[in-house]
């Protein structure tokens, strides 16, 4: 008796044309003669154009309209952050001060992300850190210090009283008012992370030659 070839799970074979019968990952569809790599997997002509348009656009423009988002919800952030504190015990300070601190980073994360339509990345979250910190610590400045008086212009600079407070015989303070700052920055970032979805291609389909038979 004459051995039967192997048979190939991965072509069919019709008068001697090896065609391929991969599939496209996201759809099923056959890959005919080429394909495309969507952060690893194998996908069709199609799912690749259509992956590519509904990638978030990420130029100067749209990041010039997230960074502009963020710092107009930095200030209502912080506004609405002082009044809470204000407004709250001194037993349940440093309660209102941590929770507080998400709902800055947060709000300002969201924003930013809204007004790029899901773009992200590094300067994206840097940006976003900055407003972070500057709106929480502003706030906590502004307790601490009473300044009343204070021109409104000039209320940013109090942004780098923690930092000063570290090295001028305040540092438990200084820290304290940085630990919180982390906090909201730690959700602002996470919520500006880059688009996770790359795709690549095309590449061509290379038959799958079966063991002891070539193809010609």
């Amino acid at each position: 008796m004459t051995p039967q070839a192997p048979i190939s799970f991965h072509r069919a074979e019709y008068g001697g044309e090896a065609i391929s019968m991969m599939r496209c990952r996201w759809c099923g569809r056959g890959l005919d003669g080429e394909f495309f790599r969507a952060n690893g997997d194998m996908i069709c002509a199609v799912c690749a154009e259509r992956a590519r348009a509904a990638l978030p656009r990420n130029d100067r423009n749209v990041f010039a309209r997230a960074a502009g988002a963020g710092v107009l919800t930095a200030l209502a952030a912080s506004l609405v952050y002082l009044m809470l504190v204000r407004l709250m015990s001194f037993d349940r300070y440093g309660f209102v001060m941590a929770f507080g601190a998400i709902g800055v980073g947060y709000a300002i994360g969201y924003a930013m992300r809204q007004s790029a339509r899901g773009a992200g990345g590094r300067r994206y979250q840097w940006t976003a850190a900055v407003l972070t910190y500057v709106a929480i610590t502003v706030v906590f400045s502004a307790m601490t210090l009473a300044v009343a008086d204070l021109p409104f212009w000039a209320y940013p600079a109090l942004a780098l009283a923690p930092v000063a407070d570290l090295f001028l015989g305040h540092f438990q303070l200084g820290a304290t008012e940085i630990f919180f700052a982390s906090i909201g920055i730690r959700w602002a970032w996470g919520l500006l992370r880059a688009h996770p979805l790359k795709v690549t291609g095309p590449e061509r389909l290379v038959a799958v030659e079966e063991p002891g038979k070539s193809v010609a």
